[in-house]
């Protein structure tokens, strides 16, 4: 191994969007992250987020319902 041309390992705070913070090793100092264990709805049992996901794409389709774009249709 080559001398002088690592970097520096160390220890890392982790910031999530949450607020939720935790410590960890890397070559970096901090970072920031926007999803984490404590937010994310996979770890939280959460599924609030994908609710209102899915209500967004129920009102998109029946916004643009009837639109073809070019598509050939069955007439």
């Amino acid at each position: 191994m080559k001398k002088d041309i690592h970097p520096e390992y160390q220890d890392c705070k982790v910031t999530c969007a949450c607020g939720n913070t935790f410590t960890t090793r890397s070559t970096m100092k901090e970072i920031r992250v926007g999803v984490c264990s404590q937010c994310h709805p996979f770890y939280s049992g959460k599924k609030g987020r994908v609710l209102s996901e899915a209500g967004r794409l129920e009102k998109f389709q029946k916004k643009y319902q009837g639109i073809h774009y070019g598509q050939k249709t069955d007439v």
